[in-house]
């Protein structure tokens, strides 16, 4: 029997890791589904809101949880609950929204995830976090009395900072924060809230919760019927090519990542071995740059870096270090004085020459060309 060889052995070892790599995100996945989002209105679980659905159908209200293929609020809804929503909206769906409520609807925001403080901010209204002192909500209006609102035990975490001035707050904090407030926005009305918990089926069980609602929903003039915003949720038609288990290795980048792992490591195993042509051997002369070519490139890189201030100030010592080297002049001396002690050992000197060539080569702004004729004149005047 032949034995497999080390390749083969890491080819195998690889897809095992693969295959347990996926079966791990499929279970994790499977467990996610579990959960279902915050404040849904088909959940049972205690965070949802299946409770509000049922204690509202009894009220006589009309529901509706419709999600269509896009975005939209159905027809025939006065009042659009957005519970808690789990997916940001888009511009085009908050447009949407918006121009919905500003056409006469009503909007009952209520949330404290991440996409309800962008909406919020939409609005104008910013979020603030309450110490844990300072969590109980009361009532702040006569408008909240419809059913009476005898009790409220309510609590929440965050408060509204609204940035506009054109609000009612329907409750606070105990330190007066609003955490609940209605506005007009066009033609419409937005209520927005921070108290999540009498939404939810557990919450909904507490004394003065299911009052508190309802003064909120009243709080919309004319409801006539409910929108559940599932969309936001997460909730979407099935496609008719909706993934199912035949096809999930087609349609999920693990699974194509997976299948195109397998196709790489059948044809190494194919290939195991074999050249992909013919070896080429290297070519034995060398070419070598020349010296003048690494001068020139050095040049230039100085060219580039603008270091024409350098350029002239080393010829501005190199010029005075000529000049006085037969005299054993210190080229460090100031400008006039150098030239003054020049002057005494040569008294053909031209003094005024001397000294508008070092001032040129002592300036600090100037251009190639003009660099380049302050070179020539300082190597002419050095070999006078």
């Amino acid at each position: 029997m032949k034995r497999l060889s080390r390749d083969a052995w890491l080819a195998l070892l690889l897809f095992l890791l693969l295959t347990v790599f996926t079966a791990v995100s499929v279970v994790q996945q499977a467990q996610a589904s579990l959960q279902d989002p915050p404040l849904a209105s088909y959940s049972t679980q205690q965070q949802g809101s299946r409770a509000l659905w049922l204690y509202l159908e009894s009220q006589q209200i009309k529901l509706t949880d419709s999600v269509g293929t896009v975005f939209g609020v159905p027809g025939g809804i006065d009042l659009a609950l957005v519970l808690e929503p789990t997916v940001r909206f888009t511009p085009g769906e908050w447009e949407l929204l918006h121009n919905w409520v500003e056409e006469g609807g009503t909007l009952l925001l209520a949330g404290t995830g991440a996409a309800t403080i962008d909406l919020a901010e939409q609005l104008d209204v910013a979020f603030g976090l309450a110490p844990s002192s300072d969590t109980a909500v009361t009532n702040q209006t006569p408008l909240l009395q419809a059913p009476p609102l005898n009790t409220l035990a309510a609590e929440t975490n965050f408060f509204l900072r609204p940035e506009r001035d054109d609000f009612v707050t329907l409750l606070a904090n105990r330190t007066g924060n609003p955490t609940a407030i209605a506005f007009a926005e066009g033609n419409g009305r937005v209520i927005l809230t921070t108290v999540v918990e009498p939404f939810s089926n557990e919450g909904l069980q507490t004394p003065g919760s299911a009052e508190l609602v309802l003064n909120l929903l009243n709080a919309a003039p004319g409801v006539r019927g409910i929108w559940f915003n599932e969309w936001h949720h997460g909730i979407r038609p099935e496609a008719e090519g909706a993934l199912t288990s035949n096809n999930w290795l087609q349609r999920t980048p693990v699974g194509r990542a997976l299948l195109l792992v397998l196709a790489i490591i059948f044809i190494g195993l194919v290939l195991r071995g074999r050249h992909f042509g013919r070896p080429v051997p290297l070519r034995k002369d060398v070419v070598r740059r020349a010296p003048l070519e690494y001068i020139t490139g050095i040049a230039n890189l100085s060219r580039r870096a603008g270091h024409r201030t350098a350029v002239l100030q080393h010829y501005h010592d190199r010029l005075k270090r000529d000049l006085g080297a037969r005299y054993r002049l210190n080229p460090s001396l100031p400008d006039e004085e150098f030239i003054n002690q020049l002057a005494n050992y040569q008294p053909n000197l031209d003094t005024d020459a001397l000294r508008q060539l070092l001032e040129k080569l002592s300036r600090t702004t100037v251009s190639e060309s003009e660099m380049v004729q302050i070179v020539r004149e300082a190597t002419l005047f050095g070999r006078k």
